[in-house]
């Protein structure tokens, strides 16, 4: 092949993935918006419970969104998140498509913990709020303090899963980036296990940057839980690397075995 049908090529390859990204950003958008009215008439009129509403918008919209993306996604270890439960499951981030991803594993009885500012967000706010998640004040330590505890006792009584990304930002580095404590902060307060999971890398089906899209398998482990009974808070540090080390260890084998970069 000539260094000239090469370029043309490789031009309408990625002229295609675009097009696959447009489309499914439209379907994708079109069918959020959608889900979240039907959640937000299903939490302010028909009064429903926190679960019955998550089980109408995210999964549904999972289907859509896999088969518009053409994405295969395949768990490890998808029983741990009941047999664990209640937990604190952390999890690494890496695009603004995780909640595609998350979606497709979401497990019931579980809550996310988020920023105060997110009620401010139309309508996913007032979601985010009505399905009971937690929001913490990061501004004010006393009050980010009891909001932890609250959280704590909800893990408690509640038998809940508590969702968090402990790098706090987006990460497709070769490693992952130091992580928050919050979320090992809780499951000492909760005296429950920390729950990892660790999600392949995007970069064979998905570019951000460039705005490309193809199929492809995007490959997703639950790691075994990792106890915190009898733990206090001076073996905070020693829990963050614990969990940290095996999370990057398997995140190492999974970029491994994944796909080349989409291009």
């Amino acid at each position: 092949m000539s260094e000239a049908s090469g370029e043309t090529g490789g031009f309408l390859r990625r002229l295609r993935y675009r097009i696959h990204f447009a489309a499914a950003c439209l379907v994708g958008g079109f069918f959020f918006v959608a889900f979240s009215l039907w959640a937000v008439f299903k939490i302010a009129v028909l009064k429903r419970d926190r679960q019955d509403v998550m089980d109408g918008w995210i999964h549904p919209w999972y289907r859509i969104m896999s088969a518009t993306l053409g994405w295969e996604m395949p768990v490890d270890g998808e029983e741990r998140f009941e047999t664990s439960r209640p937990a604190v499951i952390v999890i690494n981030h890496q695009s603004n498509l995780d909640i595609v991803l998350w979606a497709r594993f979401f497990p019931a009885a579980t809550v996310i913990v988020g920023k105060k500012q997110i009620r401010k967000i139309p309508i996913f706010g007032y979601i985010f709020q009505g399905t009971r998640n937690i929001l913490i004040d990061r501004e004010n330590a006393e009050r980010a303090r009891r909001s932890l505890e609250d959280a704590a006792r909800r893990i408690r009584t509640e038998r809940l899963n508590v969702w968090m990304a402990p790098e706090g930002h987006r990460n497709l580095g070769a490693e992952m980036l130091p992580f928050k404590k919050g979320a090992f902060h809780l499951a000492v307060e909760a005296q429950v296990p920390v729950l990892p999971v660790v999600v392949g890398p995007v970069w064979s089906v998905f570019d951000g940057r460039r705005l490309l899209n193809r199929p492809g398998e995007i490959r997703t482990r639950i790691l075994p839980p990792i106890p915190t009974e009898g733990l206090s808070e001076k073996d905070i540090d020693p829990l963050v690397t614990r969990v940290r080390a095996a999370m990057d260890e398997v995140r190492r084998e999974l970029m491994a075995s994944a796909g080349p970069r989409i291009g």
